[in-house]
């Protein structure tokens, strides 16, 4: 007993004594990380370009860490700076796991802020008794359109286009993970919040608990001075990362639109306990709401008269089959990513999904909506199975950096040692020199150069007898405001080749990738931050236009903009399945069969 009393007072002693990081910390690392995007950033001329903002202007923004009282208002300052870039890959994210959420899930349909998931492990419907549908009329005495300016900072993922970052904020409202939010550790499991729910007309206070796991973080700790070498105590040093529980797949039918069941002690109290030992994560969204982002299921019921090819099997890249419209039948594609965990397997069953498409439907649907991206060079790969012709994928112009000299040159060096073909060879040099004669300009930027290969022409997927494998017959893709990065890649070239037809909403604007969708640095040796810089900019073959940008061949800010508006989150959808999001799609698909056009 005593030597546990002696244990519990080292304990309160460290706390007590724990302090935050400096001033002159806190100004080292701000610097450290504006440093890795003046060095790193790519697309700093199109941000000055597009939003007259220029990243460099610091002054007001080192007034805020100098006024920043704790770390955890220092770490804000940085998620902010980098926010402020509107760059759907930049993000500044803090060395932590923790995550608090209540037990349902809203997003923004028709302009209301609907409930689309509702957790009923958790939330008992005689005593929670509203639906799917109702709208959410505030949080904490707060409206949603409050809460959605507060939280648009911290929006990861949705800085590129205003109505992702609007989604994305308000999901946040009710999941908010501290790694991109630091004042989530100021809500914890077992605290209460008062959220009034409009139902049938009437609205109703509820009083909901707030599940959460992981460590939270609420102070970095100072780091000793040099100059005064004191041994500091801190237990908050071990933040160990637990297992997150995971979601099981969706057995019970493919495509059914349900929350897939979770593993889960659900006949437990979730408040007894830390979350994660229960298995217990956030509510799973609906048909319509904001999931499925990289789900491998469509986020709305499967078209009248469905039937299933792939999808069913955990192994299968895609979800594929095929549906009547009219006299007509259409093959449906579902890309949830393209970061497949096996890409050569993916391709394969990408090129016999295709041929069996080819020969036995009229035209394709293809769904890349909540597709976050994945690597450049499968994207192209893919391509080439919707493409007959050559065609022009995107190119990237690179923020000239000696670290992309110094990559090149090694590739250049092992491809002469593995004696490999001469363009090949020819493909490294052309790097290197637009490497060197960018940095020779003050924040030079390369010409738009490919990716994968020497050429920014791929021709289309043939087999070993050189015979052409891609699909001939008209292409109808559908993208939403989650359709980010590589996704966004995929539609613009077809856009561009005029192979497709978007239908759906303008995509994340997420149009600054090479190879990797970002660059990653530490941001500073005091607060153990990292910082994700977009270090190139995907340009397309041609101008585009957006609302309030200027005209440009960019992705970034502009995105992919539809030949056929259709939001799927409508009430009307939410409450269907997204049955009238169905039949807009597939009124498209036969027309653009009959006609050719829309």
């Amino acid at each position: 007993m005593r030597i546990l009393m002696i244990l519990a007072l080292l304990v309160v002693l460290a706390a007590s004594s724990f302090a935050q990081l400096t001033s002159d910390q806190k100004t080292t690392d701000f610097l450290a990380l504006t440093a890795s995007y003046n060095r790193n950033y790519g697309p700093y001329q199109w941000k000055i370009q597009a939003f007259g903002y220029d990243m460099l202007k610091l002054q007001p923004w080192l007034a805020q860490v100098n006024a920043a009282h704790t770390d955890l208002e220092f770490y804000d300052v940085c998620v902010r700076y980098v926010a402020s870039l509107n760059d759907y890959h930049a993000n500044f994210l803090l060395p932590v796991d923790y995550v608090v959420w209540l037990p349902l899930t809203v997003d923004i349909y028709d302009g209301k802020v609907l409930i689309d998931g509702i957790d009923r492990r958790v939330l008992d419907p005689q005593t929670y008794p509203f639906q799917i549908g109702d709208e959410l009329v505030s949080l904490d005495g707060r409206s949603p359109a409050d809460w959605i300016q507060a939280l648009l900072p911290y929006a990861t993922g949705g800085h590129g286009n205003p109505s992702t970052g609007a989604r994305l904020a308000v999901a946040a409202m009710l999941d908010r993970y501290q790694n991109a939010y630091p004042f989530a550790a100021n809500t914890h499991t077992g605290d209460k919040s008062t959220v009034v729910i409009r139902s049938q007309g009437k609205a109703v206070s509820y009083q909901m608990t707030w599940l959460a796991r992981g460590t939270p973080l609420n102070s970095e700790g100072s780091v000793t001075d040099p100059a005064f070498p004191t041994t500091i105590l801190n237990p908050s040093v071990d933040r160990s990362i637990r297992e997150r529980a995971k979601a099981v797949a969706n057995p019970w039918g493919i495509w059914t639109g349900a929350p897939a069941p979770r593993a889960a002690a659900i006949d437990d109290d979730p408040y007894s306990n830390d979350a994660v030992a229960k298995g217990i994560e956030p509510a799973t969204p609906v048909a319509g709401s904001i999931s499925p982002v990289g789900s491998p299921f469509p986020g709305f019921a499967p078209p009248p008269g469905f039937r299933l090819r792939l999808g069913a099997a955990q192994t299968d890249a895609f979800l594929t089959g095929y549906f009547p419209v009219g006299n007509a039948i259409v093959g449906f594609l579902r890309i949830p990513n393209f970061l497949p965990a096996n890409q050569g397997y993916a391709l394969q069953q990408l090129q016999s999904e295709i041929q069996w498409f080819q020969q036995n439907t009229s035209g394709l649907v293809v769904d890349v909506m909540g597709n976050n991206g994945g690597t450049v060079c499968y994207v192209n790969q893919t391509l080439q199975y919707f493409n007959p012709a050559p065609f022009q994928t995107i190119g990237f112009s690179l923020r000239a950096t000696q670290d992309y000299a110094n990559r090149f040159l090694s590739g250049l060096l092992q491809a002469l040692l593995a004696g490999a073909p001469q363009p090949v060879i020819n493909n490294y040099i052309n790097y290197i020199e637009q490497i060197e004669a960018a940095l020779a300009q003050n924040r030079g930027m390369t010409a738009p150069l490919p990716v994968c290969g020497d050429t920014l022409t791929w021709p289309p997927a043939t087999d070993a007898q050189g015979r052409n494998l891609a699909y001939t017959k008209p292409i109808l893709v559908l993208t939403n405001a989650f359709t980010g990065s590589g996704a966004e890649l995929f539609a613009a070239t077809l856009q561009d080749a005029g192979r497709a037809v978007i239908y759906g909403v303008r995509t994340a604007c997420g149009g600054g990738t090479f190879i990797l969708p970002w660059t990653q640095f530490d941001s500073g040796p005091y607060s153990e931050g990292s910082a994700l810089v977009t270090s190139s900019l995907a340009v397309r073959s041609r101008n585009v236009t957006a609302p309030g940008l200027p005209t440009a061949p960019y992705i970034e800010n502009i995105g992919v903009l539809p030949e056929v508006t259709a939001p799927i989150n409508t009430e009307a959808n939410l409450l269907s399945g997204g049955a009238p999001f169905v039949q807009g799609f597939s009124a498209a698909i036969a027309k653009l069969i009959a006609t050719g056009h829309l």
